[in-house]
């Protein structure tokens, strides 16, 4: 009987302690679902995400990403569809993008350099990476200026890291505040954006000396800097 007892204890502990490690775990899994969430939704209100969405945008969920830092060239990119009034036509080639990507942390938190995404005197606000495994999404926040005015504008990015390149890259770009004059046509209006994808399917790596070379203006999305080139007005 004693023996027994002892039995039963020692699995009844053993069970309590399972319990608290999957506990634990569940705990720690909703806080970093939730300290994503408010970093993305600093970024890019959910309308505007599902705005993106509506237009083929593909969002890869999950507090799992793979680490995705490195150097990329992204080419060719097409217009793959818009809701910006009189905007380009479907297929529409835009510039070659270039893209450095470092600091990734376990709090969502990503470095993203680019060349060619982005507008003008581009000032970062706030970055952030989701995703599972290796489908991973990045969000970008962003001040564009242009003759005076200035306007707020969030960069999607998604895709599938295979064999540290990216398959199926897509970004989406898309105006979230626009405070100027109804009439004034500095910049397009809240809610209007595009997606733009990489026709070949696959990026190719390139090393930051590469990069650095190609970017020499040193565009930059990140935590803080500019940005120069192709946005939509």
């Amino acid at each position: 009987m004693k023996t027994r007892i002892i039995y039963m204890l020692t699995i009844s502990i053993g069970l309590f302690i399972s319990a608290c490690k999957k506990d634990s775990a569940l705990v720690d899994e909703i806080n970093k679902t939730e300290i994503q969430k408010k970093q993305i939704q600093q970024i890019i209100p959910d309308k505007y995400l599902d705005s993106l969405k509506k237009l083929g945008l593909v969002v890869n969920t999950g507090i799992t990403p793979a680490n995705v830092e490195g150097s990329y060239a992204i080419n060719p990119l097409l217009l793959e569809a818009t809701n910006i009034p009189n905007d380009f036509k479907i297929g529409y080639r835009f510039n070659d993008a270039r893209l450095n990507l470092s600091k990734q942390d376990a709090d969502f938190n990503i470095y993203l350099l680019g060349k060619n995404f982005l507008a003008e005197r581009d000032t970062s606000i706030v970055t952030a990476i989701s995703g599972t495994g290796n489908d991973i999404t990045i969000y970008g926040k962003v001040k564009s200026y242009k003759a005076g005015k200035v306007a707020e504008f969030a960069i999607i990015l998604t895709a599938k890291l295979e064999n540290k390149t990216f398959k199926n890259f897509k970004y989406g770009l898309i105006c979230i505040s626009n405070k100027n004059t109804a009439t004034d046509n500095t910049f397009i209006k809240e809610g209007q954006g595009r997606v733009v994808y990489e026709s070949d399917v696959l990026s190719t790596t390139i090393t930051q000396q590469e990069f650095l070379a190609i970017t020499q203006d040193k565009q930059i999305l990140s935590s803080s800097g500019t940005t120069k080139q192709v946005l939509v007005y």
